[in-house]
């Protein structure tokens, strides 16, 4: 279902199944603005396991315009670790890795909505302590976290999309004792001072002005998934 909650209206479609007989797949999602075509997009990732660690990919992509899926080709990324695609500059993000023991096999992996075509971007240069990355958007910035087991986090943000050398480290985070999860970027200040972040199930604020985590109260449960998204209000709601 894609939902207006400016306006209230709601789109419900068909959902896109795949079956495979060698014991099922990790699905991801993504969701973004077409804007050289007007058309809101649904991408499905269907993420087979296969030998030696290794995954086969299928990308499917709901118009809401056609009403319609469609395959994308040419995907041959390793394992899609995000659950959501961060939608930036017009295309959706995830986070890849294609060997936990490597600390080169960390990658961003695009897919352009307009062109349908993927992409790669570098994540910044970091130290090799058994890291994870987490993506996020925050000011109409990329953002890259970078999570260090289990005494540290790194956020960074690339300046100039596209523009590998753009990366930039805002802030260290020292993170809470005996707390062992991931950090998942939602705000950051320009300068750094506070981050909005998910830890765990647990939605966080933290200070780096006197190196504070201060837990917000919100909702409750140990599964849920949060994701900030900016929208310009605008009269026109084309297809929802």
């Amino acid at each position: 279902m894609l939902f207006n909650p400016c306006t209230g209206n709601f789109n419900v479609f068909p959902d896109s199944m795949l079956k495979d007989n060698s014991g099922g797949c990790y699905v991801r999602y993504g969701f973004g603005y077409d804007s050289c075509n007007e058309d809101y997009k649904v991408v499905k990732i269907f993420s087979f396991p296969r030998a030696e660690g290794r995954y086969e990919n299928m990308v499917k992509v709901y118009s809401l315009k056609a009403k319609s899926w469609s395959t994308v080709e040419g995907f041959n990324s390793g394992n899609i670790n995000g659950k959501l695609g961060v939608f930036v500059n017009g295309a959706l993000h995830w986070e890849a890795c294609y060997n936990y023991c490597s600390s080169d096999s960390w990658e961003i992996v695009t897919l352009d909505l307009a062109a349908g075509q993927y992409g790669k971007i570098a994540l910044p240069r970091y130290e090799d302590e058994g890291i994870y990355w987490t993506l996020g958007v925050s000011r109409g910035y990329l953002v890259a976290c970078c999570n260090y087991e289990p005494k540290k986090a790194d956020m960074w943000v690339m300046k100039e999309y596209g523009v590998e050398k753009s990366w930039t480290k805002l802030v260290t985070m020292s993170l809470p004792v005996d707390r062992r999860d991931y950090i998942l970027p939602l705000f950051v200040t320009e300068n750094g001072d506070e981050v909005l972040l998910q830890l765990g199930a647990e939605l966080m604020q933290y200070s780096s002005r006197n190196a504070s985590f201060k837990r917000l109260d919100f909702m409750s449960g140990d599964f849920r998934q949060v994701q900030m998204a900016f929208y310009f209000e605008s009269l026109a709601s084309p297809h929802i």
